[in-house]
């Protein structure tokens, strides 16, 4: 299964649905927070199924901080990451990321696009399409197969 992974769209809804332009393929969106609503919107007209979580910046909205998933035999925890001061260091993440028994998390936050495997589970953070640290505008993609599991940032081309 083929999987778009979106966080810290902050409201730029041209950049976010250029984000999804450029993963036609996917079949399930996950978005990790800032703004919880954006993915809201943009689930009601993509035809997929959308999984999204709370960050920080959404003031007064009413959504889960984190989320389980399973697809497959897998296991894909979804937070924004502000809860375990990922900003900081990523040791409390890692901490709730085994004791949940994930494969993957997926986490924002530091607006910075990382992938990276840490006491076998694969952490993937897809950057910020709206105010990108460190990199580019970027997305990324998890592919999830019987036989593993990876992830690669995308960077989010934007016309000049």
């Amino acid at each position: 299964m083929l999987i778009g992974i979106l966080s810290d769209t902050h409201g730029n809804l041209s950049r976010l649905e250029a984000c999804i332009q450029a993963m036609p393929d996917v079949e399930l969106l996950l978005h990790a927070g800032d703004f919880y609503e954006d993915a809201r919107k943009v689930g009601a007209s993509l035809g997929i199924r959308v999984v999204a979580v709370t960050g920080n910046c959404d003031y007064m909205v009413k959504g889960p901080s984190e989320e389980m998933l399973a697809v497959g035999s897998r296991r894909i925890y979804l937070t924004h990451g502000h809860l375990y001061h990922v900003k900081r260091d990523l040791t409390l993440l890692v901490q709730r990321s085994k004791a949940l028994g994930a494969d993957v998390t997926v986490f924002g936050h530091t607006h910075v696009p990382v992938v990276f495997r840490r006491e076998g589970i694969l952490f993937v953070n897809p950057g910020s399409p709206h105010s990108p640290r460190e990199a580019g505008p970027s997305f990324a993609l998890l592919d999830v197969t019987r036989s593993g599991i990876s992830a690669e940032i995308c960077p989010l081309k934007i016309p000049s």
